[in-house]
Parts: C-alpha cells; sequence; structure tokens
C-alpha cells in the first residue's frame, strides 16, 4: 500500500468480502482501499466528494508511509506486536450476530488485530486497520483484512 499498487495489495492478501453496508455486500477494490486512506476510513466517498464536504483544501494525496522504512520502526514494529490478540473462547452465535459476521466462515477465527495510528505521510494517524486472525491449519494461521477506518 506505501506503493501505491493498491490492487496487488487486494491479490496478496485474505479480505472480508461478506460485510453488509447499507443492504448491500460491501467488496473491497483497489479504488475503495485507496479511498479508505484518503477519506480515514470512509471508502464511499471520492476526493471530489471529500474536497466538497470539507473544502477545497481537504487533502485527497494522503499515502500509507511503510513501517519498514520509518525511522522510528523499532517502536511502530511494538505496536503492532501489541494489538495482536488472540481469543481464548470460541466465537459463540450470539457474538458472530453481534459482531455482524454472520455470512463469514467465523468457525476458524481465533483473534483479531487492531493496528492503531497507521502512518499516513510519515506520521501516526486516526486510521485503524482491523484483520481477523484465521486458523487455517493445525500448524498455520492468516490474516484477513476486515477494515480500515477511524477508531
Amino acid at each position: 500500500m506505501s506503493q501505491e499498487k493498491y490492487a496487488e495489495a487486494l491479490d496478496f492478501i485474505l479480505y472480508d468480502n461478506t460485510q453488509e453496508i447499507d443492504g448491500e455486500i460491501w467488496v473491497w477494490t483497489p479504488e475503495r482501499l485507496e479511498a479508505a486512506i484518503f477519506t480515514y476510513g470512509q471508502p464511499w466517498y471520492t476526493k471530489d466528494d471529500m474536497k466538497q464536504l470539507y473544502g477545497e483544501d481537504y487533502p485527497v494525496n494522503s499515502k500509507v508511509t511503510s513501517v519498514l522504512n520509518h525511522p522510528d520502526k523499532e517502536r511502530w514494529l511494538d505496536e503492532m506486536e501489541s494489538s495482536i490478540s488472540f481469543f481464548d473462547y470460541g466465537i459463540s452465535p450470539e457474538i458472530v450476530q453481534t459482531w455482524g459476521i454472520s455470512r463469514l466462515n467465523y468457525e476458524n477465527i481465533i483473534g483479531e488485530v487492531f493496528f492503531d495510528r497507521v502512518p499516513i505521510d510519515g506520521e501516526p494517524s486516526d486510521l485503524t486497520a482491523l484483520f481477523w486472525i484465521q486458523k487455517v491449519s493445525d500448524k498455520e494461521i492468516t490474516l484477513v483484512f476486515r477494515d480500515l477506518h477511524m477508531m
């Protein structure tokens, strides 16, 4: 994402395309992923929409900054590690209903990641990246991208 290769980013990761927003299934596209960054988590808006809503000075060219190239890399990596949470319980049908994930194969979800302060333009932001931690096999887990929004 820091290289603005949104289609490649989506090809590289698993993502949850089962969420329903305003009665429609939300499907992540490269355009929506890019928009989630410059709108701080409102990917249904375009650059023109944001300028109309917030003024011509609204920064629509914001970009994710690579943590690996950041001078505070170690601090960022520590923050990422602390955002990982493994569940010590199974996901019940009640939790599924509350979380709104009934269309997702939730039986293998064993945790989540809430990475706050996604670096935008070299600075910590109010943007949070959310992932499910999903069990793939007895020895493998993977991340499933859920959302990118302000927490």
